[in-house]
C-alpha cells in the first residue's frame, strides 16, 4: 500500500532551511580573517560538537526538502529538524565566545595602526625640513675657504692633543689594575699622579691663560663630560694602592728594592714622612709574625697538662700504643714542622732588620741610603751618570716616559705637552719628612727587635714542647745556629738570638730529662707495687735456674729476596735475650731493671751527643748542673722505695709468698748496685753512688738475714717432723731432705754470677743450720740417738770442707761427743768408722749439695794424670762396687718394673 503523504507544510520546511542558512553564512563570515594578525586562543569545549554538527549539516545541506520527505519518515524528518536547530544554537554560542576573546586584540591592533601612521607622517615632515635647509644654504667663496685652512689645522692639532689627554685617562684604570696585581705599587703611584696632572690640565678654564682650552675653542667640561667621569673612576685607585701597598709590607720574602718602592709609595702618595713609613713597615712585619705564630699553632696536637708533656723513660709521650693516638703526627714530620716554622720566624726578623737598614741607612760613607737616592733621582732635572755600583735598580729608576711606554699605543702620547711628558712627583729633599735620622732608625729597630725576640721566645718554648727527644731538640738547635751564622745581623743581635736559642734549648732538654726520670720513677714504683699484692692474689713464682737453662728458639730465616734489614732485627733480639740469660737475669728481673737501665741509657746517650758538639760545652755544663739534683733525688727515691716495699713484705701474713718477693728484691738491689750500668749512666757523682750502694747493701743484708731465718726454720722443721724407721750407716733421709731444701733456697737467690756473696751466704747459712741443729735436737731413744750421731758426723764432714775461720763447729763437736757417750752408755751399736762413712756419702752427694760446699777454686787442683771424672768431682769419685744407698727415701720398686719396654739405641 502506498505511503500516505506527510502533513508537514512547505512553510515549515522553509523555516528549517532559513535557520540553517543564517548559521552557515555567519560561520563563514566569522572565520574569514580580516587581517594578517593571529590570535592564539583556546578553543571552547563546544568545538567537538560543532565539528559534528558541521559534518551533519554538510550531509543535509544539499538535500531538497521534497526529497527529504520522500526518503525519510515524519519522525526522522523531525529528528533532522531538532538536530539542525541544535547546530544553529551551537554556532551562535561559538560566535559569542570568539568575539569576546578577540575584541581587545582588535582594539589594540587598530590603535597601533593609528600610531604608525602618525610616526610615518612626522618622519616625512622631518625629511622635508632637512631638504629645505640644505637648499637654503649658500656656497662659500674661494677666498674664505683658503683663509680657514690654517685655522682648521690649528684646531685639528688642538683636538689631537686633547685626544692624547683623554686617551691617557681612558687607559689608566686598566693599567693601574694590572700594576696593582703585579705588586708594582711605585709604578701605579706614578701613573696615578700623572693621571691627576692630566685631569687638572683638562679642567683648566682660566680665560686669562692663552693656552687654556677655552681660548683654543674647546670647552672640555661641557663638550667632553667623559673626562670628569673617568677621573672619578681613577680617583678611587688612590685608596686601593695605599691599602694594597700597606698589606704587601707584610711579605718578608720581598727584596730591599721592592720594599723600598712600596715605602716610597706611601711617602709620595699620602705625603707621609719617612719616619712614619718606617713605623708602618715595622708594625706590618709584627703582624706577619703574629700571623705565622697563629698559623702554626696547629702543631700543638697533644693536650699538655700544665704545659709539661708526660713522657716515658725514653722521652716519648705515654700511651704510644693507644689506637686513639695512632693518628698523631709522626715524630719526623713534627720535627720538620717545628724546624721550618722557627726558621721562617727568625727569617722574618732577620730580613726585616736588614731590609730596614738597606732602605733607610747609608751602606757607604759617600753613598746615601737607598730611599734617599731614589728621591734625589726624582728631584734632579736630568739623570746623573754614575758608576754601576751606585746605579738604581730598574724598578726604582722611574720616569714618566717609562710609565707612558708601558701603556697601549704609547707612541700616541708623544702629542702630550712637554711638561706632562717630563713630569716628576714633587719631592722636598731639605724637609725633615724626607729623611730618617740614624739614631731614630736604630732605636726603632732595637725596640722592634726586642718585641720580636719576645714573640720568638714564647713560640720557641711552645713549639719545642712538641719535641719529646733530646735528639730532635738538638737538631732544631743545630739548624738555628747554622742559620744564625749566615743571617747577616749585627753582632749584638746575633748574640741576643744565640742566648735566646740556648736558653730555650736548655729549658726543654732539662724538662725532657726530668720527665724521663719522673716516668721511670712512676713505672718502677708501679712495678714494685705488684710485689705487694692484695689479699687473695697469688704471687708468681720464678726460678733463676730454670731461666738459665731455658732453651731459646732461633729466629726463622727471612723470606727469599729480603734485604739485610730483614735479617738484623730478629737476630739482635735473639742476641739480647741470650745475653740476659747468660747474666742470670730472669724475664721478670730484666723487666724491672729495664725500667731503670733504659732511662739511664737514654740520658747517657743524650749527654754524649751534647758533649760531642764543641760549641755546646757551656750549655752541656749548665744542663748537667740543672739535672744532677733530679738524678740525686731519683736514686734516693729508688732506694727508699725498695726499703719501704721490703717493710711491707715483712709484715705480710703469707710468709712464703712474701719471702719469694723479698728474695727478688734482694736480687734487684744487688744487680742495680753491682752489675747494672744504671748508676754510671744516670750521671750521679761518686758520693751519691756510694750512698746508694750503701743503702742497697744494707737492704740486701737485711733481706738475706730474714731469708736465712726462714730457710733454716723450714729445714729444721722438716728434720724434726721426720720419723726414723731404721738406723742407717750414713745420714738419714730427713737430714738429706733438709739439706736439699737449704741448697734449693740457695739456688733460688740467683747469685751464680756473684760468687763472693754466694760463698759468704752459703758458709753463714750452713753455720746457722749447724747451730740450730745442735741446739734444738732433743734426747730420744738409743736408735734415734745413733741416727742423730750419724747425721751430726756427716754435718761435721760437710763443715770440714770449709776453712776453719769460715765455720765454727765447736757446738757440733760437743753434740757428737755427748751423743757418743750416751750411745755407749746405753749399749747401742756404733759404726766402726763413721768418719769414713760420712766421707763416702759426701762423695756420692757432692753434686746434690754443691751449693753448701765451698767453690772448687779453694780446693786442691787435680793431678795431671787424673781422669775427667776426678777433675769434676772435687771431693772424690765414689767406688763403683759399693752398695748403692739412696740419699732420700724411695718407693719400693714394683715387681713389674723390669717388664717395662725401654727403647735402646
Amino acid at each position: 500500500m502506498a505511503r500516505r503523504p506527510s502533513t508537514v507544510s512547505v512553510a515549515s520546511f522553509g523555516s528549517i532551511k532559513s535557520l540553517a542558512e543564517p548559521s552557515h553564512s555567519t560561520s563563514a563570515s566569522t572565520f574569514a580573517p580580516p587581517s594578517p594578525l593571529k590570535f592564539p586562543r583556546s578553543v571552547p569545549s563546544t568545538h567537538s560538537s560543532s565539528v559534528q554538527s558541521t559534518r551533519v549539516q554538510d550531509e543535509t545541506a544539499d538535500i531538497d526538502p521534497d526529497e527529504l520527505f520522500a526518503k525519510y519518515t515524519i519522525p526522522e524528518v523531525r529528528a533532522k529538524q531538532v538536530q539542525l536547530r541544535s547546530d544553529a544554537e551551537a554556532k551562535q554560542e561559538e560566535l559569542r565566545v570568539m568575539v569576546g576573546e578577540r575584541y581587545r586584540d582588535l582594539l589594540q591592533a587598530s590603535t597601533s595602526i593609528i600610531l604608525m601612521s602618525k610616526s610615518g607622517k612626522r618622519v616625512q615632515e622631518a625629511f622635508q625640513e632637512t631638504k629645505d635647509a640644505i637648499a637654503s644654504q649658500q656656497q662659500p667663496s674661494k677666498e674664505n675657504r683658503t683663509s680657514n685652512v690654517g685655522k682648521e689645522d690649528s684646531h685639528l692639532q688642538t683636538l689631537q692633543v686633547l685626544s692624547a689627554h683623554i686617551k691617557l685617562l681612558l687607559d689608566a684604570p686598566e693599567h693601574l689594575w694590572r700594576l696593582i696585581e703585579r705588586e708594582k705599587y711605585f709604578h701605579a703611584t706614578w701613573l696615578f699622579m700623572l693621571a691627576r696632572v692630566v685631569h687638572r690640565a683638562l679642567s683648566r678654564d682660566d680665560d686669562q691663560d692663552e693656552d687654556s682650552w677655552l681660548n683654543q675653542g674647546v670647552n672640555v667640561v661641557e663638550q667632553f663630560p667623559l673626562t670628569q667621569r673617568q677621573w672619578e673612576t681613577i680617583s678611587h685607585f688612590r685608596s686601593q694602592i695605599v691599602h694594597r701597598a700597606t698589606l704587601s709590607l707584610r711579605t718578608h720574602e720581598k727584596s730591599p728594592e721592592d720594599t723600598c718602592a712600596t715605602i716610597l709609595t706611601l711617602h709620595i702618595l699620602e705625603s707621609r714622612p719617612l719616619t712614619d713609613t718606617l713605623t708602618t713597615y715595622l708594625s706590618q712585619r709584627t703582624r706577619t709574625m703574629h700571623t705565622l705564630v697563629s698559623k702554626n699553632s696547629n702543631i700543638m696536637t697533644n693536650a699538655i697538662p700544665n704545659g709539661v708533656p708526660m713522657t716515658q723513660m725514653n722521652g716519648h709521650p705515654p700511651g704510644a700504643s693507644n689506637p686513639a693516638q695512632s693518628k698523631r703526627i709522626p715524630p719526623n714530620d713534627r720535627l720538620q714542622e717545628v724546624k721550618s716554622s722557627l726558621l721562617i720566624l727568625v727569617e722574618v726578623i732577620s730580613r726585616t732588620v736588614k731590609c730596614a737598614r738597606n732602605v733607610f741607612q747609608s751602606q757607604r760613607p759617600t753613598q746615601p741610603a737607598l730611599a734617599i737616592r731614589v728621591l734625589e733621582q726624582m728631584h734632579t732635572e736630568s739623570p746623573v751618570v754614575s758608576d754601576p755600583e751606585t746605579t738604581l735598580p730598574s724598578e726604582l729608576a722611574l720616569s714618566t716616559q717609562t710609565i707612558l711606554s708601558g701603556l697601549p699605543s704609547s707612541s700616541y702620547f708623544a702629542l702630550l705637552p712637554a711638561g706632562i711628558r717630563s713630569y716628576k712627583p714633587y719631592v722636598e729633599l731639605s724637609s725633615a719628612s724626607s729623611s730618617v735620622p740614624g739614631p731614630f732608625l736604630e732605636e726603632k729597630l732595637r725596640t722592634w727587635f726586642d718585641q720580636s725576640c719576645s714573640i720568638l721566645r714564647d713560640s720557641l718554648d711552645r713549639w719545642l714542647l712538641q719535641l719529646f727527644s733530646v735528639k730532635s731538640v738538638w737538631n732544631v738547635r743545630s739548624s738555628l745556629r747554622k742559620w744564625l751564622l749566615t743571617s747577616g745581623l749585627a753582632k749584638t743581635e746575633q748574640t741576643a738570638l744565640d742566648t735566646l736559642f740556648e736558653e730555650a734549648v736548655r729549658k726543654r732538654v732539662t724538662a725532657i730529662w726530668t720527665d724521663t726520670i719522673h716516668g721511670a720513677k712512676e713505672l718502677f714504683l708501679k712495678a714494685l707495687s705488684s710485689l705487694t699484692p692484695s689479699d687473695g692474689v697469688v704471687t708468681k713464682e720464678f726460678s733463676p735456674l730454670n731461666s738459665i737453662y731455658l732453651p731459646r728458639s732461633v729466629p726463622p730465616q727471612p723470606l727469599t729476596g729480603s734485604g739485610p734489614s730483614a735479617y738484623e732485627p730478629p737476630y739482635q733480639t735473639y742476641r739480647t735475650a741470650l745475653q740476659s740469660q747468660l747474666r742470670g737475669r730472669t724475664p721478670r728481673l730484666q723487666t724491672f731493671l729495664n725500667i731503670l737501665e733504659e732511662s739511664a741509657a737514654s740520658l747517657q746517650k743524650d749527654y754524649v751527643r751534647i758533649s760531642l758538639d764543641q760549641s755546646s760545652k757551656r750549655l752541656a755544663r749548665n744542663l748537667v748542673e740543672a739535672y744532677l739534683p733530679e738524678a740525686k733525688v731519683f736514686c734516693s727515691i729508688i732506694a727508699d722505695a725498695l726499703a719501704s716495699t721490703t717493710d711491707e713484705l715483712m709484715n705480710q701474713s703469707d710468709t712464703a709468698g712474701a719471702m719469694r718477693n723479698m728474695i727478688f728484691l734482694s736480687r734487684v738491689a744487688v744487680e742495680i748496685s753491682l752489675t747494672s750500668p744504671f748508676l754510671n749512666n744516670i750521671g750521679c757523682d761518686e758520693v751519691v753512688a756510694l750512698q746508694f750502694r750503701d743503702k742497697t747493701g744494707l737492704l740486701f743484708d737485711r733481706i738475706i738475714n730474714r731469708w736465712k731465718e726462714h730457710t733454716i726454720s723450714s729445714a729444721i722443721s722438716v728434720y724434726e717432723d721426720a720419723k726414723f724407721h731404721l738406723t742407717l750407716s750414713g745420714p738419714s733421709p730427713a737430714l738429706m731432705e733438709s739439706l736439699h731444701a737449704v741448697t734449693t733456697s740457695l739456688h733460688s737467690l740467683g747469685l751464680m754470677h756473684h760468687p763472693s756473696q754466694l760463698t759468704s751466704i752459703a758458709s753463714s747459712l750452713l753455720s746457722l743450720f749447724i747451730d740450730t741443729f745442735t741446739r734444738d735436737m732433743p734426747n730420744g731413744d738409743t736408735s734415734r740417738n745413733v741416727q742423730i750421731l750419724n747425721d751430726a758426723t756427716f754435718l761435721r764432714c760437710l763443715a770440714s770442707t770449709w776453712p776453719s775461720e769460715a765455720l765454727e763447729t765447736s757446738s757440733l763437736e760437743k753434740l757428737i761427743a755427748a751423743l757418743h757417750s750416751e750411745v755407749q752408755s746405753s749399749g747401742g751399736h756404733l759404726q766402726p768408722n763413721p768418719e769414713q762413712a760420712a766421707k763416702e756419702y759426701l762423695m756420692r752427694t757432692q753434686m746434690l749439695l754443691s751449693a753448701l760446699l765451698p767453690p772448687s777454686s779453694s780446693m786442691q787442683p787435680a793431678k795431671e794424670g787424673a781422669d775427667k771424672m776426678s777433675a769434676l768431682l772435687t771431693y772424690g769419685v765414689p767406688g763403683a762396687d759399693t752398695t748403692f744407698l739412696p740419699a732420700v727415701e724411695l718407693v719400693k720398686v714394683s715387681t713389674r718394673f723390669p717388664l717395662l719396654l725401654v727403647e735402646t739405641r
